[in-house]
């Protein structure tokens, strides 16, 4: 069984060699459930850490239920899932990202955050995805922390 992670940025050091990514951040929920809340990001001039995104305004409702909600990975495998899930997609792309996983991060049985993992378009299948449910499971301790801090 492998360990809890020490800091984000060993997340993002695993992220790097498990699932592969150009861009990787973590978010907590935020403003009593109304919100995400960026804690962690490898490109902080262009998604800033305390950035958020309203869950009601900016988020896909399929991605809602599937990720939050129903507590399952999200894999993006193209630009046109991108496109089609994330109003940010143009920003996205402009990092060389057309591909994204993101996966629930479940503290004693409620959905806190999420950690999002992109790459390249096609760079992801089920191996980056349960890869990056790895990640996220050994890192739940952080963003318990962070969510304590952001609320």
């Amino acid at each position: 069984m492998s360990s809890q992670f020490d800091s984000f940025e060993d997340v993002f050091a695993n992220a790097q060699e498990a699932v592969g990514v150009t861009l990787f951040t973590a978010s907590v929920i935020a403003d009593d459930g109304t919100s995400m809340a960026r804690v962690y990001t490898t490109h902080p001039d262009v998604y800033p850490v305390g950035g958020k995104k309203t869950l009601a305004g900016d988020t896909n409702p399929v991605w809602l239920k599937q990720v939050l909600n129903g507590q399952r990975p999200f894999l993006g495998a193209d630009t046109e899932a991108v496109r089609a899930f994330f109003f940010d997609s143009a920003t996205i792309e402009s990092l060389g990202c057309g591909a994204i996983v993101n996966v629930p991060v479940v503290s004693n049985g409620r959905t806190i955050g999420s950690m999002n993992f992109l790459g390249p378009e096609g760079s992801y299948d089920q191996s980056s995805v349960d890869a990056a449910v790895d990640v996220a499971r050994r890192s739940v301790h952080l963003l318990e922390k962070a969510l304590t801090a952001a609320n």
